[in-house]
């Protein structure tokens, strides 16, 4: 860990997220910057990658720490605007929970924003890893997670109950798993290789998942590892019963789940829908390894 003044900050903010929490929290910690003496701007997303395109261009105005406001998916286009532009070597990133489901925040093990700002304000920082995925000529950066089948079916779902809050990611699980079929899963991780039929899929870089779904208890953001969690074959009595432990953590003793790290894997199915950070977008096939301490994260 190090320390560094924190002067100026560059939030980008995604308006949309969490029903518009964003915006309104932003006025809550604006007395905190006011009151340190800290110097500001904001720039607000209108649509898809608005943030992603923000940060690939040149007109990020000199600041100490860009600080994504919204939700994981939020946290995903800054990370990996960062990453792909080359700004993560010397540009920190930092995060206000502002979103409905904040597993990235959660993580990091703060989820009410004023703390949050007096914690950035501080300036300790830390270096995390992210996820590179290669699809075909393409690579982008995942800080959160990378799910497949019911992983990617059940987000599909929490998108349509957006109105709902936090609950959607619980009730769209309970609506995957009534509507679950599996799924031909090519799978190779060290020297392992899966080719059958499965369930789920979920590659994490942090411990939470959804609302507050305990996914992966042994993930940390800067070992180097990938925690992968799957299972194959399970009946819906069974796999409801695996759900309700996932918010213990308790999942990972259950004989039908697989709980492993490793450094790299890939998917070769083709052209199976992914969730990445949240976001339902590409597919399979694809190529993941960890990139070690690769962001500078001011927690």
């Amino acid at each position: 860990m190090s320390f560094s003044k924190i002067e100026k900050i560059h939030f980008v903010l995604n308006p949309n997220a969490g029903n518009g929490a964003p915006s309104k929290i932003f006025h809550q910690i604006e007395e905190e910057l006011v009151r340190n003496n800290v110097e500001y701007t904001v720039f607000k997303s209108q649509g898809e990658k608005d943030i992603f395109n923000h940060l690939m261009s040149d007109e990020i105005p000199e600041c100490d720490v860009i600080c994504a406001m919204g939700g994981d998916g939020t946290i995903h286009e800054t990370a990996n605007g960062l990453m792909q532009s080359g700004k993560a070597s010397d540009l920190p990133l930092s995060v206000i929970p502002s979103g409905t489901g904040n597993a990235f925040a959660q993580t990091l093990g703060e989820l009410k924003p004023k703390n949050a700002i007096q914690h950035i304000l501080r300036g300790e920082s830390m270096k995390i890893d992210a996820m590179e995925i290669r699809q075909g000529p393409k690579i982008s950066y995942a800080v959160n997670i990378i799910g497949w089948g019911m992983a990617s079916r059940v987000n599909q779902i929490s998108d349509q109950l957006r109105i709902l809050g936090g609950i959607r990611y619980n009730i769209a699980s309970l609506i995957g798993i009534a509507t679950m079929k599996k799924k031909r899963l090519i799978l190779s991780m060290d020297e392992e290789v899966v080719d059958e039929d499965a369930l789920f899929f979920l590659a994490l870089n942090t411990v939470y998942t959804g609302k507050g779904m305990k996914m992966a208890p042994d993930a940390d953001f800067s070992d180097g590892l990938i925690d992968i969690i799957m299972f194959k074959s399970a009946t819906k009595l069974q796999v409801v019963n695996i759900f309700l432990k996932l918010f213990s953590g308790k999942h990972i003793f259950d004989p039908r789940v697989t709980y492993k790290q490793v450094d790299s894997f890939r998917l070769e199915t083709q052209g199976d829908d992914l969730n990445i950070d949240g976001e339902n977008q590409g597919s399979t096939p694809i190529d993941v390894r960890m990139i070690k301490k690769c962001i500078t994260l001011i927690k």
